[in-house]
């Protein structure tokens, strides 16, 4: 982007799980398969163009959740409560403008901004998202904005500057506009967190398929007027493409939402800042990539600003 009592933020009064090793479980799992999605978007670029390529990758998703839907349904014909499964208008017009407006529509700024501009350039952009977060959670979430917190997400940001130095060093190449399409696309991506965190409460998979298949179709809109459908797409972009829609599409999907509903919109959106490390890391393990003094301290100032943000309160 859902608490408690018919909303999914109705627990929000709720003291936040972000302790519990659940809720850090689920935030690792997420980092680590949004921070692999970089070579799996590379791959796929290169025969399948930007829109096309966020169009199948939502696709896919919305067809593996509904398959995984499917499959719950056949072996457990019997929900155990009704009242769980329960879709209303509001619900699917909820998820809808989250699927559109906080999902499709960031996935094609990124894709566009990515022509202009430079990976180090678009995660500082992008490292907007848990500013915007915690923002708007103080106005609609009734999660304060203490200092603390603030604390927290100004280490994260410092974290992430540290990590992209070395690339700015290199000299990383920027346009206006390509700046502009990411930072809105970090504020859209804000908002999907802040409106999951207040949609009306329905199971986790169909919330995520609801998203995943609006935002398909309106990816799918985009594809079909802005670029001519891949002439010939090679085999390994098309299995990047599947991948992209069962991993970090579908799968990732139903955890945020998931963890939004239990930790919070803040306490999801410091993956911003995490994922970038987490991919830096694999190319340092797996692609032979130098271990850099910026990797360690930024290492450090993330994890310090996640715990300093997350931190409970003790009760006096």
């Amino acid at each position: 982007m859902e608490s408690g009592a018919g909303k999914a933020g109705a627990t929000a009064g709720t003291p936040r799980l972000t302790g519990n090793a659940l809720s850090w479980a689920a935030l690792l799992l997420l980092v680590v398969i949004w921070g692999s999605t970089f070579a799996g978007i590379s791959l796929g670029v290169e025969t399948i163009s930007p829109a096309w390529l966020v169009a199948g990758r939502l696709i896919s998703g919305a067809f593996f959740l509904a398959a995984w839907m499917l499959g719950a349904a056949l072996l457990r014909p019997r929900a155990p409560s009704a009242a769980s499964v329960r879709v209303t208008l509001k619900a699917v017009a909820w998820f809808a403008v989250i699927g559109i407006a906080a999902t499709a529509a960031p996935f094609v700024l990124y894709a566009h901004a990515a022509e202009s501009v430079g990976s180090a350039v678009m995660a500082i952009c992008n490292g907007g998202t848990p500013f915007a977060t915690v923002l708007m959670a103080h106005f609609f979430v009734g999660d304060r904005l203490t200092a603390r917190r603030v604390v927290g997400v100004m280490l994260g940001f410092l974290g992430l500057v540290v990590l992209v130095v070395p690339e700015f060093q290199e000299g990383a190449q920027a346009s206006l506009i390509g700046i502009l399409l990411a930072i809105v696309g970090a504020w859209l991506y804000a908002i999907g967190n802040i409106a999951t965190r207040l949609a009306p409460s329905i199971e986790p998979v169909l919330a995520s398929f609801f998203i995943v298949a609006m935002g398909a179709v309106a990816a799918l809109a985009y594809a079909v007027v802005m670029e001519p459908f891949p002439a010939s797409p090679s085999i390994q972009s098309i299995i990047a493409m599947v991948l992209l829609g069962l991993l970090p599409t579908a799968f990732a999907m139903f955890v945020y939402v998931w963890l939004i509903r239990r930790s919070g919109p803040v306490f999801v959106s410091f993956t911003t800042y995490m994922s970038p490390l987490w991919a830096t890391g694999l190319g340092v393990l797996f692609l032979g990539e130098d271990l850099h003094w910026s990797m360690i301290g930024a290492l450090a100032l993330i994890l310090a600003g996640v715990a300093v943000a997350n931190a409970r309160r003790r009760r006096s």
